[in-house]
């Protein structure tokens, strides 16, 4: 009996705060953010949930790094954060999308079709370069026959020309 009180105040609370949080949200937005939220279903596996996890929480600490640094993109790491949020946690993936820092960037990004501004997509691509060439280069010296090289080449063309070309761009 005093359990199914609890229970029940517990959920009451939590009401009132999604209530509140929601009343400071523009209606637009809370309805957004339902819809995307209703696209997404977090992994069953635990051990994936855990991964996905930290993998997001670095994206964050990128998107952080964004705020401060001068052509450091922040837009994207929220992206790559929203998508492993996403695969592990609905409470986490909604308090990106709700949160006073990233939460109207990543809005916009939704807002706008999916779609990232020209220079997060040269900065991306660069990236992406870059690690390649430099993975590239290190399995060279190490004495790899050539396998892991093209590999490594193959999936950094597939992934510019995705940027590059199947991600609308932001006019």
């Amino acid at each position: 009996m005093v359990s199914l009180a609890t229970s029940e105040s517990v959920a009451s609370v939590k009401s009132t705060i999604t209530d509140e949080k929601k009343e400071l949200l523009p209606l637009e937005d809370t309805e957004l953010i339902e819809e995307i939220l209703a696209e997404h279903q977090p992994s069953s596996n635990p051990i994936s949930r855990s991964i996905w996890v930290m993998i997001g929480s670095l994206f964050v600490a990128f998107a952080v790094i964004g705020v401060f640094l001068p052509g450091w993109p922040t837009t994207s790491w929220l992206v790559a954060a929203a998508y492993c949020y996403a695969r592990s946690s609905r409470r986490m993936f909604k308090w990106l999308l709700t949160n006073r820092l990233f939460g109207n960037a990543l809005l916009d990004y939704y807002r706008a079709g999916k779609a990232l501004p020209l220079h997060s997509k040269i900065f991306i691509c660069g990236f992406i370069a870059l690690v390649s060439g430099l993975s590239i280069w290190a399995l060279t010296r190490a004495g790899d026959p050539g396998f892991g090289q093209t590999t490594i080449a193959i999936v950094a063309i597939i992934g510019v020309w995705w940027v590059g070309w199947k991600v609308p761009t932001i006019e």
